[in-house]
Order: C-alpha cells, then structure tokens, then sequence
C-alpha cells in the first residue's frame, strides 16, 4: 500500500511538474519576445528616424542652396 502512494506521489508531483514547467515556459516566452519584439522596434525605430533626418536635412540643404544660388544670379 504505501510503494503504491508513493508511486502515485511521484506520478502526480511529475505531472505537476511538467504542467508548471510548460506554464512558466510559455510566459517567459510571451515575455520574452514582447522585450525583444519591443527593444527591435525601438532600434528600428531610431535608425529610421536618424535616416530619414539625415536625408531630409540634405534635401532641403540642396534645395534652399538652389533657391539661393538662383536668386543671387538673377540679382547679379
């Protein structure tokens, strides 16, 4: 009677095991690919938007110069 309770014991405590295991490995998972999906996002994020500064600064450089360059000649 008492192997059979232990074998039981040991059947359930793995059991519960394997359950608690699974639970708290799907929500690190959870976790940890929102952390990384977010930090990925704000790394693409900031060199998108110093890409896009970078090129807007210099078009509109290009452009204001043009536009000054043309004014200058037609005042000369």
């Amino acid at each position: 009677m008492k192997d059979k309770q232990s074998l039981t014991n040991s059947v359930l405590g793995s059991v519960w095991d394997s359950v608690l295991n699974s639970v708290l490995n799907s929500v690190l998972n959870s976790v940890s690919n929102s952390v990384s999906s977010s930090v990925w996002d704000s790394v693409y994020n900031s060199v998108l938007n110093s890409v896009w500064d970078s090129v807007r600064d210099s078009v509109w450089d290009s452009v204001r110069n043009s536009v000054y360059i043309s004014i200058k000649n037609k005042q000369l």
